[in-house]
């Protein structure tokens, strides 16, 4: 895929990168209705106030362009929240933003634009203003969905670099052995040889973090894991992963996309304390 931010839309190439997962590419389907619903009545309520301000004035040509300011206005306020909560999902799934993945979310952000370039009004609204304020909203339009667009790729390259300077922190972080009767632990793909020790990475501690996001008691959970002493590490992790296991889709979510806590989560299955 590709895309240009001056007013064409990204478009299919063959031989380009596999789409997006389905699960993730529903869940951005789910948070677009989601959001569309919470802005309808603030949309609604501006349209009404607009265009009564409008029709106050006894100016013809004043209600055309209400209805064009509003519609503009709806387009924003619900687009914007809309690229907003696509970017924190990215985060939230905890995706890798290579090129090809950066394409497909600004290929995702035009899909939003999308729509007629032309304002229905109501039937009492006629006559010559009528075409002029078309004309204008065309315009603005499409201004106006660039912007959006290009904002949201900025934060999305925003994203993109703090994921990066995370994991490279990760990298060169040392790790925190807790030491506890557990048993090795498998982690990192490989097994941690030191007598009853688990080891847990700073990546674990972050992604732990991350899943737990939305979720009030699993983020209590998870500060009591980043917070607990080495007596008591396994109990907080297994009270975490517990809770985890109870939330709707996430231990499907943690298997498919964060294979070391479910390694960890796997293992805890298994330990007593």
């Amino acid at each position: 895929m590709y895309s240009k931010l001056e007013g064409v839309r990204s478009e299919t190439l063959a031989g380009d990168a596999m789409p997006f997962d389905p699960e993730f590419k529903q869940h951005l389907h789910s948070l677009m209705v989601e959001v569309a619903e919470k802005t309808s009545d603030e949309c609604v309520r501006h349209k009404n106030e607009l265009v009564g301000k409008a029709i106050a004035t006894h100016n013809s040509a004043a209600p055309p362009i209400a209805y064009k300011d509003a519609a503009l206005y709806s387009m924003e306020f619900r687009l914007s929240k809309t690229i907003e909560k696509y970017i924190e999902a990215v985060a939230i799934w905890g995706y890798s933003i290579d090129a090809a993945f950066e394409r497909d979310m600004v290929n995702e952000f035009w899909s939003l634009t999308a729509g007629p370039n032309q304002m229905q009004f109501p039937p009492a609204i006629r006559g010559h203003q009528v075409q002029g304020v078309q004309g204008a909203y065309s315009r603005e339009r499409a201004q106006l969905a660039n912007r959006l667009v290009r904002e949201g790729t900025n934060r999305l390259k925003e994203l993109k670099m703090k994921t990066k300077q995370a994991r490279r922190a990760t990298e060169s972080a040392t790790h925190n052995i807790f030491n506890a009767p557990v048993g090795n632990a498998f982690i990192n793909s490989s097994v941690v040889q030191a007598t009853n020790n688990i080891t847990i990475t700073t990546q674990i501690l972050d992604d732990i973090d991350r899943l737990s996001e939305g979720h009030h008691a699993l983020q209590s959970a998870a500060i009591e894991v980043r917070n607990s002493k080495s007596a008591n590490v396994v109990d907080k992790l297994q009270k975490w992963a517990g809770l985890a296991n109870a939330v709707a889709g996430l231990s499907e979510k943690i298997h498919q996309h964060f294979p070391q806590i479910a390694a960890m989560i796997e293992h805890l299955k298994n330990v007593r304390v």
